[in-house]
């Protein structure tokens, strides 16, 4: 299933593009610099929570079953070839090109906690992809290099919309009775060759709409203007000031040491103060799906954030 935006009615898609951004950056970052595995797990609910109150688990699940895999494979592979480790759980033969089994506790747990890193930053893509509508996001960075943008901004959504004509072409094909499954190869490429014929076709007229459109716009010929701006709000500041303290709070775990763990020679233990500062850090996170609870819950609070 091809990833595409769509626009919700719930207060995640109503923040300031560069404010969900900047959220977003913000557990990416924590998730690159823990190794704590209940941080990383921590990190991985808050942005299951997330997902989960801007209406998207049912594309989030097919993220998941893509990388749930990977941590059994992140598991095995360090587990086999990875021999440092006091708590031996097997000794099996030697096997070519890995060498005598030798497998430990400290292996597994690592690769059960870097499979936990990378299934958060999969979901934190997750978020982001259905959460951040490109074309707003890139108007971010258009002072900076409009045109540049501009090409970027064509080119992402080049593919979308292709998809999207595909769609249409195959549904208008099917009601006229064109098969494209259930039959052969040769049958199906033929078929195919009058929906490829119009979905180029369809590119080429849009492309020239395009060129319509910037022309009469007079695009290039003068100062840059913008038609739509984004405002700023009473909840774009709430939710920046929650992030940046989650940053703080994670950055001060990370050098306090409560963010780092030992996995080799052996586990080590948990201590309950080390997670002082992680409740900061998950419930500044988690402060935007509380305001979008009560946005929900209170229409009058629509009014005032």
């Amino acid at each position: 299933m091809i990833p595409l935006y769509r626009e919700k009615d719930n207060l995640i898609y109503k923040l300031h593009p560069f404010t969900i951004a900047f959220f977003i950056f913000a557990i990416f970052f924590l998730s690159l610099m823990f190794t704590h595995p209940v941080y990383l797990m921590s990190l991985f609910v808050v942005v299951a929570v997330m997902i989960v109150d801007s209406g998207n688990f049912q594309e989030w699940k097919g993220y998941l079953k893509a990388g749930l895999p990977l941590i059994l494979i992140i598991m095995t592979i360090n587990a086999l070839f990875v021999r440092v480790g006091r708590t031996v759980l097997f000794l099996g033969p030697r096997l070519p090109l890995i060498g005598k089994v030798r497998i430990t506790l400290e292996a597994l747990s690592y690769g059960a906690g870097m499979g936990i890193r990378l299934l958060t930053i999969i979901s934190i893509f997750c978020f982001y992809t259905y959460t951040v509508q490109p074309d707003r996001f890139m108007k971010l960075f258009s002072r900076f290099g409009n045109k540049t943008v501009f090409i970027v901004t064509l080119s992402i959504r080049l593919f979308p919309l292709m998809v999207s004509d595909y769609r249409r072409i195959m549904e208008v094909q099917k009601c006229r009775g064109v098969k494209v499954e259930n039959v052969g190869f040769m049958e199906r490429a033929r078929n195919m060759f009058p929906i490829v014929s119009v979905l180029l076709m369809s590119s080429l007229e849009r492309s020239f709409q395009q060129a319509e459109s910037m022309y009469s716009r007079g695009y290039g010929s003068g100062k840059r203007t913008v038609y739509n701006r984004e405002f700023w709000r009473i909840r774009d500041y709430l939710v920046i000031g929650v992030t940046v303290l989650a940053i703080v709070a994670g950055v001060a775990a990370y050098i306090k040491g409560y963010g780092s763990y030992d996995y080799y020679p052996k586990l080590t233990s948990f201590d309950v103060s080390e997670f002082n500062l992680l409740y900061i850090v998950v419930a500044a996170l988690i402060f935007p799906a509380i305001l979008d609870w009560g946005w929900r819950k209170w229409p009058i609070l629509k009014l005032k954030i």
